[in-house]
């Protein structure tokens, strides 16, 4: 197994059980994860819903092999009207959620946070490109499970996906929002393999071992976690991939957005001879003399 030992934090890897119809993804994340969720002074719950879509994101999408974006997103009818993450080509992770403001408990799942709606995955190949948009119910307690329907009922794909968020106290008493994600999916049978089915049982069985605890801990490795699943069959955790904080938010981006807008609207949204656009993802504002903008049209 590849040795990642006092690894960085903010990776995510592929790993396969030697032997076996089944290969997986781990992703662990720190300092990046914490930023993403800092952003918005959410409750603990719905910091924890957008981390894990945000684990969830990266793991699905560090599988595809295509230049573009993977969008996941779940909305409903509850107080968190949607969560949305994206992960992109180069590692680039972003996420946010739609909150009401109406409590909610400290450890509500899916039915409390979201209430009845859909989950969608979107694979975005970049300009020109046709996306591609999968859509089930939303079912499940966590967001993983709902997931886990998602590859049942759109790819028929046995699917495993664990994902963990929570806050970590460090040295002096801050506390920093850690997460770790892994995915187990089953190999295709084929003739030379046969029929996996017991394979994968055994696989999963493993696999669903994993504590929340050790998915967040620092001092557990992605190499030491996938060796405590696996060391019996073995396994080979392949070289990470970073992952960063990607918010395509900029000044002239926002400028072209706000000339798109007639001169009568940008006079409504002025404040005291500004006009201010705050980013829904990472909560930076941008103030704006109405001169800057302008009243074309971009494409």
């Amino acid at each position: 197994m590849t040795d990642l030992l006092g690894e960085e934090d903010d990776l995510a890897a592929a790993f396969q059980v030697d032997g076996h119809a089944a290969r997986g993804r781990i992703v662990r994340m720190g300092g990046v994860l914490d930023s993403i969720i800092s952003a918005h002074d959410h409750p603990p719950a719905v910091r924890r819903l957008v981390g894990e879509a945000v684990l969830l994101a990266a793991l699905v999408g560090d599988s595809l092999k295509f230049e573009g974006r993977l969008i996941i997103q779940a909305s409903g009818d509850g107080p968190v009207q949607f969560v949305v993450a994206e992960w992109n080509s180069g590692g680039g992770v972003r996420g946010m959620a739609q909150y009401s403001g109406d409590p909610v408990s400290a450890d509500a799942g899916i039915p409390g946070l979201l209430g009845t709606g859909s989950f969608a995955m979107t694979i975005d190949p970049g300009e020109g490109m046709e996306r591609y948009q999968g859509v089930v119910a939303l079912e499940g307690d966590r967001l993983g499970q709902c997931a886990e329907r998602y590859f049942e009922q759109s790819e028929q794909t046995p699917t495993r996906i664990r994902l963990a968020v929570g806050e970590n106290v460090q040295t002096g008493g801050n506390s920093i929002w850690r997460g770790g994600g892994a995915i187990l999916q089953q190999i295709a049978s084929d003739e030379a393999r046969g029929d996996a089915s017991a394979d994968w049982d055994h696989c999963r069985a493993l696999f669903e071992t994993i504590a929340d605890d050790e998915l967040i801990d620092p001092d557990i490795s992605a190499a030491t976690l996938v060796y405590r699943l696996f060391h019996e069959d073995g396994a080979r955790l392949f070289k990470p991939k970073t992952l960063t904080k990607h918010c395509p938010c900029n000044r002239e981006r926002l400028a072209e957005i706000l000339a798109r807008f007639s001169a009568e609207d940008q006079a409504e949204m002025e404040k005291d001879g500004k006009i201010g656009m705050t980013c829904e993802y990472c909560n930076r504002l941008f103030e704006f003399n109405p001169a800057e903008i302008g009243t074309t049209t971009v494409s």
